[in-house]
């Protein structure tokens, strides 16, 4: 791999969820974009453009919930066919030993989002009606036994500060575990910054009780603090547009002035040193 450029791009294609988590930071986006000829012309632009600073080969399908696009598998397609390395991340509910062959096909990674140990706690952020933590380690089996790889994403709040983790990730087996900083993004989780949020000493102390953890390949989790994950990402909108987290909150900005000019969003040394590049 290329080092020090922006290499991933994390597409949230809808808006729409089947469950209401709290504290995520994208409940409020545009309109998605139902045309597959704008679809394909979005991603054809991300791949070919390549410059000292941006070589796009992953694709993360993000929402909301992804599978609630009404085209979401000609995209996942669509990106495979292009040669782009495909990444899902879900909430796993649409995820069974029916919908896996076809997910399967076109994908390379999947991302599965558990917030607590607790299916109780869990149902109290807005993750699931009571079974989702159990629904998330039948998830990560089926994840295996179709040989993708698996990547188990964690919103630490201030429920969750306290928690073990070890037996789970244990339980899920992941290629991948990163573990994030309940972030504050204005106009999208202003309702919930006063319960959930937590304080960087708290995200340390969490920290340092689960980096001993090994994963596949022996690799430990990744951890991102606020601070790593404003301007590390180049976030696209349901609508095609980049968004800038820069400023606490979102500014969107035209794909095609962003690929020319992708440091006015993202800083690519913050994108490499919270691990943006690794072995997929």
């Amino acid at each position: 791999m290329t080092e020090n450029k922006i290499q991933s791009v994390n597409w949230h294609i809808t808006g729409k969820c089947n469950y209401n988590c709290k504290f995520c930071y994208v409940q409020n986006l545009s309109s998605e974009i139902k045309d597959l000829g704008r679809i394909h012309d979005i991603l054809h632009k991300l791949q070919s453009t390549k410059t000292n600073y941006l070589d796009i080969q992953k694709i993360n399908f993000v929402g909301g919930e992804p599978f609630l696009h009404p085209h979401f598998y000609e995209m996942l397609k669509m990106a495979d066919d292009m040669g782009f390395v495909t990444s899902i991340v879900t909430n796993g509910s649409f995820i069974n030993k029916e919908s896996m062959p076809k997910i399967a096909e076109y994908t390379d990674w999947i991302g599965i989002s558990v917030d607590s140990v607790s299916d109780e706690i869990e149902t109290t952020l807005g993750r699931g009606r009571g079974k989702h933590v159990a629904y998330s380690i039948d998830v990560a089996k089926l994840v295996h036994e179709y040989g993708l790889k698996l990547k188990l994403n964690t919103t630490v709040t201030s429920l969750t500060t306290t928690e073990d983790w070890h037996e789970l990730v244990d339980q899920m087996d992941p290629h991948r575990w990163k573990v994030f900083q309940m972030l504050h993004i204005k106009g999208q989780n202003d309702s919930c910054i006063n319960t959930l949020s937590i304080t960087d000493e708290q995200f340390e102390s969490f920290k340092m009780r689960h980096q001993d953890i090994r994963l596949r390949n022996d690799i430990r989790p990744t951890f991102e603090s606020n601070d790593d994950m404003i301007g590390s990402y180049l976030i696209l909108d349901p609508s095609g547009r980049v968004l800038s987290n820069k400023d606490g909150k979102y500014t969107p900005f035209e794909l095609d002035y962003i690929l020319k000019n992708p440091a006015a969003v993202i800083d690519s040394k913050k994108y490499v040193e919270r691990d943006g590049v690794y072995a997929w």
